[in-house]
């Protein structure tokens, strides 16, 4: 039977064609030179490509008429440990024989024993072939090309001998664990943004393989990329051995399924890969049901109707129901859907308690004159190690309180960790840890996080940590203002923490100051302790909430008074008196309110 693209051709072509069955190649040849002729001759008749598989006996099994498919050739498990056993012989009906990329995957892919590309001309002596061969290349399936043979050159080549022998070193390649997500990536933008997602990918514990960069103004409705490049991708998943795609833009459930397609593999994107981080790092109640709602807000609109040719499961057509109460019923997209949505509002609920817990908090701070600082930045900016260093030098964090988690990677804070701050001058503050900010960042997780992002919204100073280190450092802060923008945020009394100091070049740190000329700028080193206490003088100054010196001489029936003084104001200077104990001390208007029944009034 001849397969593929056959309209249009004579019934005397098919005949010559069906007759091919009946050839036998020898086996130490890659074909022979009574076939190459025939499907040269026809292929120059017909004007059409002609593809012939050829089995390990000789014998040809499949004749199919247009371009190679992938999808029409033998199948071998790719986890096999040795050739399929298949040779593919195709033309070209132009002179040029060159292997192309869809060649070269399915060589790889199928681990095919050879596959020849032969370019036809009216002189069979005149033509060229191409052939290809599986190789091995780094434990993973390379391939070899031998080019611009003769027809003569080709059946000369010890075919045996070779598959014997790229058989063999197939067999000593030592097998990927299947737990282990091995990666390529996918960018349109720049090399900066492949390599954060590099570094995301990381995170998750994804193994990146190979990054492939396509500078393009515009992406493409149905692959993102053009449709060459996700064949290079689709070639270099099987040369990598990669399990997963990893695109650095959000993709659309149809792009998903199209390149899934071509590719032969799982095909995930930027947004996915970041929701997956926030899902394994969630520890609070809290933060894991943000998180969820984030996942179903994002997979909502991409629900596709996956079985929307197979009968409805709900409906029906029984008797007892009765005339009329036949339905359609529903599908299993529209049931999915429903069932998501019910989920969303769940999940709301909850938060919404969980939002009232943190009101009744925030009055209480207010109530006791706390101002409050939010720590905010591009992620691993180094918010998390500033904010332990300043718990450990401040006054009010003696006792061992648990750090949160210090680590060189993206998202490693993601749960707002809340602590309370004594400055210098004796005033507490409460100081909050936001989850890092990055470029792309999906709009699902800026929602679901705005509960836990009311922190920065309310906050009485942001301090915006920058890493002075990093080249991209322009580019992140810029980032961080969009979210901010988003949150209504960006108009807040903040203070620019350029951090890493220690590792910065003079140059970068210059173009950074540069770009945040007029803005209110510290120069720090969380690691190594620079500056810090100079932070909290800064910090002290730029929170709302000013001090009054006052003098009192509380009565020693007073006591509570005192010790309330000494944990919530800067004492300047404190002596014992017959009346009690007299007290010269910088005080918010709250402690003095409580105090102000024993103020000394000094007349002049």
């Amino acid at each position: 039977m001849i397969t593929g693209n056959i309209n249009g051709i004579k019934k005397v072509i098919l005949e010559k064609l069906e007759s091919l069955y009946d050839l036998k190649i020898d086996n130490n040849s890659i074909f022979s030179y009574e076939l190459v002729e025939k499907i040269n001759e026809i292929s120059i008749t017909t004007k059409k490509e002609l593809c012939v598989v050829i089995n390990r006996q000789g014998k040809i099994t499949d004749i199919s008429v247009g371009k190679i498919n992938i999808t029409e050739l033998p199948s071998m498990a790719f986890t096999c440990k040795k050739l399929s056993g298949f040779r593919v012989i195709h033309t070209y009906t132009t002179s040029n024989s060159n292997l192309s990329s869809m060649d070269i995957s399915a060589l790889v892919d199928l681990k095919l024993d050879a596959i020849a590309a032969i370019g036809v001309k009216e002189n069979i002596k005149d033509i060229t072939i191409n052939i290809g061969f599986c190789d091995v290349y780094n434990n993973s399936i390379s391939f070899e090309k031998i080019e611009n043979l003769s027809l003569e050159a080709s059946l000369q080549l010890n075919f045996r001998d070779k598959i014997n022998y790229i058989d063999k070193i197939i067999s000593d390649i030592k097998q990927f664990e299947d737990d282990v997500e091995r990666a390529i990536l996918v960018g349109t933008d720049s090399e900066e943004s492949l390599d954060e997602l590099f570094c995301l990918a990381e995170a998750c514990n994804v193994f990146p393989v190979w990054k492939v960069l396509q500078k393009k103004n515009k992406i493409h409705s149905a692959y993102y990329a053009g449709q060459g490049k996700v064949q290079e991708i689709s070639h270099l998943r099987q040369l990598k051995n990669a399990n997963v795609v990893i695109f650095d833009d959000e993709l659309s459930g149809s792009q998903v399924r199209n390149l899934e397609e071509v590719i032969k593999c799982k095909v995930i994107d930027r947004t996915t890969l970041i929701l997956d981080i926030f899902a394994r790092r969630a520890k609070s109640k809290e933060g894991i049901l943000q998180v969820e709602l984030a996942m179903l807000n994002h997979k909502l609109p991409r629900l596709r109707d996956a079985n929307a040719n197979l009968s409805r499961i709900k409906g029906g057509v029984g008797i007892k129901g009765g005339v009329g109460s036949r339905g359609p019923g529903e599908k299993k997209l529209e049931t999915d859907r429903r069932h998501i949505e019910s989920r969303i509002e769940e999940i709301k609920n909850e938060l919404s308690k969980v939002i009232h817990q943190r009101t009744v908090q925030k009055v209480k701070l207010t109530k006791n004159n706390i101002s409050k600082v939010a720590i905010v930045g591009y992620t691993n900016a180094g918010k998390s190690t500033l904010r332990n260093k300043i718990c450990e030098i401040s006054a009010s964090n003696t006792i061992s309180k648990k750090g949160v988690l210090e680590a060189d990677m993206l998202f490693a804070t993601l749960d707002t960790t809340v602590r309370a701050i004594t400055l210098s001058d004796n005033r507490k503050i409460a100081l909050s840890d936001t989850v890092g900010f990055i470029s792309k960042l999906p709009h699902e997780l800026v929602e679901a996080f705005k509960s836990t992002l009311e922190e920065v919204i309310e906050a009485d100073l942001l301090l915006h940590v920058v890493d002075g280190s990093n080249e991209e450092a322009i580019k992140q802060i810029k980032s961080v203002n969009m979210v901010l923008n988003e949150l209504g945020a960006k108009n807040k009394n903040t203070l620019v923490v350029l951090n890493k100091v220690d590792k910065a070049s003079d140059k970068n740190l210059s173009k950074v100051k540069d770009f945040l000329k007029g803005e209110k700028i510290i120069e720090v080193s969380a690691i190594k302790e620079i500056n810090l206490h100079e932070l909290l003088h800064m910090i002290g100054r730029e929170i709302p909430i000013k001090l009054v010196e006052k003098d009192f001489i509380i009565p020693y029936t007073e006591q509570k008074l005192i010790s309330m003084l000494h944990e919530n104001s800067n004492i300047i200077d404190e002596d014992y008196i017959e009346e009690g104990t007299h007290i010269k001390a910088l005080v918010h208007e709250e402690i003095y309110k409580r105090c102000m029944d024993f103020e000394v009034i000094t007349l002049y």
